[in-house]
Order: structure tokens, then sequence, then C-alpha cells
């Protein structure tokens, strides 16, 4: 049976509703952010292109509480092993001046992952 209120009560009714669906979508958002990347993580893991464990156990995320329970998540590499990225995806210089070319490495892994967290977000705005 559905609830009556007062018309002077109305809005208070309207805010909180809108409040609890503001939290349920938040949640459910925070949640296939982290499911996204964690995945992307575990993919440039295994496919980064080094052959030292030092910069592949240094692959991680970070998650920045926004406004209102809103998390950004950020994919990373830890110091000091975060400036070889750049060079091990965009190629670099060797020692004997030949060029050693870039591996689209985290590319590949966004590709992967990115359609994914659209769908899952999709899903959550439309439910």
């Amino acid at each position: 049976m559905a609830k009556s209120i007062s018309p002077s009560e109305f809005g208070d009714a309207v805010a909180e509703l809108l409040t609890q669906y503001h939290e349920d979508v938040v949640d459910d958002l925070n949640s296939a952010g982290e499911r996204a990347i964690k995945k992307l993580v575990r993919i440039t893991k295994r496919t980064a292109p080094i052959f030292t464990g030092r910069y592949i156990r240094n692959i991680t995320h970070a998650v920045v509480e926004k406004f209102t329970g809103v998390k950004e998540f950020i994919w990373g590499v830890k110091a000091p092993e975060y400036r070889k990225t750049h060079l091990l995806v965009n190629g670099h210089l060797a020692a004997d001046g030949s060029r050693i070319p870039g591996d689209p490495f985290l590319e590949k892994a966004l590709a992967t992952v990115l359609p994914e967290y659209e769908s899952d977000v999709e899903e959550v705005l439309t439910k």
C-alpha cells in the first residue's frame, strides 16, 4: 500500500528519494570502477614489456575520494619505476643510438577494459 503524504511533506519526501537514489548509483559506479581498475592492473602486469619483476611489482592503482562519496580510480606505477612507463609506451633511444620502439601495452589493456566498464556504467544508469 502506498504511503500518503501531505503537500507540505512532499519536498522532503522527494529529497529523501533522490538522496537514496544518488547513494545507490554512486555505490554501483564505485563498484564498477573498482572492478575495472583491478582488471586493468592485472592485465598490465601480465603484458608489460619488461623483464624485471621490479617494474611489474610496482604497477598499482590509487583511489581518490571525491565529493559526496564519488571515487576516482587512478592507474599508476610506484616510484622510482614510474619513469619507465613513458619510455616503454613511446619508445626511446638505446645506448648505441638505435631506436627502441614503444609497446602500446597500456592502450591494449585499456581497449580491453574500457568497453566492459562503459557497459557497466550504462547498466547502472539505466536500471
